[in-house]
């Protein structure tokens, strides 16, 4: 009979927890929306596409990436000069 009596208990116990539980609606963390824009929907989608063309909105594998980008110090001729002088000492093997 002792049993018995434990199990409708335990079986009390956890319908009442089942009970006091909040539904889940299935769509995780719901932030806070009460935020206040300054700016309409047109100004933003102005502000994104400049932003894409000055290359400031990186997507894919970039992220992160050094937004100005490497500078050598060297113009592209004084690059191709090493490369020729550097070909005709045998540094750099080159075969066509």
């Amino acid at each position: 009979m002792k049993a018995f009596a434990t199990i409708i208990a335990t079986a009390a116990l956890a319908l009442s927890t089942a009970a006091q539980a909040a539904p889940n609606s299935g769509e995780g963390y719901q932030a806070d929306t009460t935020t206040v824009s300054t700016k309409t929907r047109a100004e933003v989608k102005a502000e994104t596409i400049a932003a894409l063309r000055r290359g400031e909105i990186l997507n894919g594998e970039e992220y992160p990436r050094n937004i100005a980008g490497p500078t050598s110090g060297k113009t592209r001729a004084e690059v191709k000069a090493e490369l020729a002088a550097a070909i005709r000492n045998g540094e750099i093997r080159y075969e066509q």
